[in-house]
């Protein structure tokens, strides 16, 4: 542990020192996110606010947004294998943190399942703003642990002065993945245009020793070991070979107080499941008496995804000295996805939801300034029969509102939130919840780019169809789960402290750019899916929902200091606690599947065409893994990553290449379901060019 507190020391005295010099106070451009109704730019916004644009958000792009964002503070990846890579913000995961198209839900299943992937595509994106910490005043309940919105540009907000685009090639030597990007747009008079998509494809993903580690601890079945030697694999994941593409068109009309707009998304994704879960059961059912020579020819399961998603979004500005804008944003998604067994149909999912948004704004110029807004949502679920969740109906209202002031250096941010979730499965009595949040927050400014906040945050979360109503095997998770109909609503209160300094437009040290925050979390009543030690058919460990008291807490932190010759050196770092309040006997009191301490250093420079960044992050072992639960060994990723811009005639190009995980370490995540079965790459290249026209 003396590397850890060595770098921790580092990372201390170089905040202390960024404090310090953090003095000048120059006009930063301002760059609005959407996260909040108030066009605030990211470094004015109180809550803990990381958006990924340009080349650091095309360098960090990948098949997945768990994948795209495990670099992010706070932030960690739970992967399934490379098909499946979900977001973890602060411990949160699934039902906690909401995944957002353009601030609408993507409404597909991936909060239902860890195996089911988000219905967005990282490499599409034109930003992503991640929200660290409760943002369900805004959101509703599902956004109890923090919001990752994805902007895409799909419906155009102006009328581009030419046609302009982008095309983009890109391969990954871990597994052999080609993507093909493209994206243009346009207009004439008063109408707007775009239309972008994507294609890639991809093996197995190779890795450095064999894919499924054993622990003789858990060992149920004495002839388990020699199951699981049927279809172990040495150097790469079994069956993570995936096809995706999707694409997209939308259209606006244009006026001097605004806009309206409609956009159309087709995406089909094709992907398998790692081996070592799903497989291993049928091999007991339905292979028990072969030998061990057939038993190694596994059944492969894969998920075929499809999805067709339409969108309005319009903006009226008021010619007003009270009202400034209305939103309006309403979004259906017809999502489907089939699990293939050796490419015959399996159990079937769909949910076909809409949501709507309205929202108004107001700035009479005077002490206060603000939102009101309405939410709505319905989305019906449906699975075959046999599937481990019942079909269900879940209807959502919501009424909220945002305010705040200013006076001298100090800024305040209140708002208010009402809601109803009616919960009706097919074959149960139904469920009904009323939740109210609120939120409070102070930010004092030191400088113009620099100040300190302090916040409080009072959330509800209402269970959903598979806590309250899963009964059933989860194959691919390798799970019985048992939902619980009696299940309480969560309630959380948060409480962050924060400092934030960003100055892109001083000089020398004034320059040095300092976030950290460090929050504390009592949810009572959380609801999670608690191991009970217990095998359904002498088979799948048995999972229970269940309502039980805990405690996170965690910080925060990076400093990015200019280095003479355009070089800059960063220093961040992350940690996360979470346990239960009362002891269970002979239990761990460990909150499970929690990331681990991470801290890091990089090192890069932007010159007139080119840049490069080397990139270190030592992450600890998980010894907390929670009761029944394995341990995770920590690990060394190293990265490394260049770009090379130059003309070709009008036109802009880039090419990049990243090496990564250059020590080749054997990273398991303990975020994730599959860590024993699916490792993350070891050593490889991607590479790729863009054209900018």
């Amino acid at each position: 542990m003396s590397k850890f507190n060595t770098l921790a020391l580092a990372i201390a005295s170089l905040a202390v020192s960024a404090i310090c010099a953090a003095k000048d106070s120059h006009q930063l451009e301002e760059v609005n996110v959407t996260v909040s109704p108030l066009d605030k730019p990211a470094d004015a916004v109180a809550a803990p606010v990381s958006v990924l644009s340009g080349e650091t958000l095309r360098k960090a792009a990948s098949a997945t947004l768990g994948e795209t964002l495990k670099n992010q503070p706070g932030v960690a990846n739970a992967s399934f294998g490379s098909g499946v890579g979900l977001p973890v913000i602060r411990g949160q995961s699934a039902n906690r943190v909401k995944i957002l198209n353009d601030n609408l839900d993507v409404s597909d299943a991936s909060s239902t399942s860890a195996d089911h992937a988000a219905s967005v595509e990282p490499l599409l994106a034109e930003r992503i703003e991640i929200l660290r910490g409760p943002a369900a005043l805004r959101y509703g309940s599902g956004a109890i642990g923090g919001v990752v919105n994805i902007i895409d540009g799909r419906i155009p907000t102006e009328v581009p002065e030419e046609v302009k685009g982008a095309v983009e090639l890109r391969h990954d030597s871990a597994n052999r993945q080609d993507a093909s990007v493209f994206r243009f747009s346009g207009g004439a008079g008063q109408l707007a245009w775009y239309f972008d998509g994507v294609y890639r494809e991809n093996d197995d993903t190779e890795i450095p020793g064999l894919a499924i580690v054993e622990h003789e601890e858990h060992d149920h079945d004495e002839d388990e070991g020699e199951h699981e030697e049927g279809f172990n694999t040495d150097g790469y994941v079994g069956n993570t070979n995936a096809r995706a593409h999707s694409y997209s068109g939308g259209v606006s009309w244009i006026t001097d107080s605004g806009y309206f707009g409609l956009s159309i998304n087709k995406l089909e994704n094709n992907y398998g499941i790692p081996l070592g879960t799903h497989e291993h059961h049928h091999e007991e059912e339905e292979h028990e008496e072969e030998d061990h020579e057939e038993e190694s020819e596994v059944e492969a399961v894969r998920i075929d995804m499809t999805q067709t998603r339409y969108d309005l979004k319009g903006e009226h500005r008021f010619d007003s000295n009270y009202w400034d804008k209305m939103r309006l944003r309403i979004g259906y998604n017809d999502y489907e996805h089939v699990e293939l067994e050796e490419d015959a149909a399996g159990t079937r999912y769909a949910n076909q939801a809409w949501e709507g948004r309205l929202e108004i704004t107001h700035d009479s110029g005077s002490e206060w300034r603000g939102a009101y807004g309405l939410q709505l949502s319905d989305k019906d679920f449906t699975s075959d029969e046999g599937a481990f969740i019942q079909p269900s109906r879940t209807r959502s209202a919501g009424l909220f509102t945002m305010k705040e002031r200013e006076w001298g250096n100090w800024h305040l941010d209140l708002g208010a939130r009402i809601g109803r979730v009616d919960v009706d499965p097919e074959y149960e009595e139904d469920r009904n919840f009323n939740l109210f949040s609120t939120s409070a927050t102070l930010q004092y400014f030191l400088q113009e780019h620099q100040h300190i906040s302090v916040g409080a945050t009072r959330s509800e979360r209402a269970p959903v169809a598979e806590e309250l109503f899963a009964d059933g095997e989860h194959l691919a998770e390798g799970t019985y789960l048992i939902g619980n109909s009696d299940l309480d609503k969560e309630r959380s209160i948060n409480l962050e402290l924060g400092y934030h300094h960003h100055n892109e437009a001083a000089r020398g040290w004034h320059a040095a750019q300092f976030e950290a925050s460090v929050f504390f979390n009592r949810i009572g009543d959380y609801i999670y899916a608690q191991n009970t030690n217990d095998l359904f058919d002498e088979e799948l460990p048995i999972y229970a929902y269940t309502n039980r008291d805990a405690t996170f807490y965690g910080a925060e932190a990076s400093v990015k200091f200019p280095l003479r010759s355009n070089l800059s050196l960063t220093l961040f770092g992350d940690i996360v606690r979470a346990s239960f309040d009362e002891d269970i006997a002979r239990e761990s009191s460990d909150v499970p599947r929690m990331p681990p301490l991470r801290l890091g250093i990089a090192l890069g420079a932007e010159y007139d065409q080119w840049g490069w960044e080397w990139r270190t992050t030592e992450a600890a072992d998980q010894n907390r893994a929670g009761a029944y639960e394995d341990e995770t060994d920590g690990y060394t990723r190293m990265d490394l990553s260049a770009h090379y811009n130059f003309n070709i005639g009008d036109s802009d190009a880039v090419i990049f290449a990243s090496a990564r995980n250059l020590l080749d370490e054997e990273i398991r995540n303990s975020t994730s379901l599959l860590r024993d079965y699916a490792p993350e790459a070891g050593r490889s290249i991607e590479a790729g060019v863009r054209f900018i026209f």
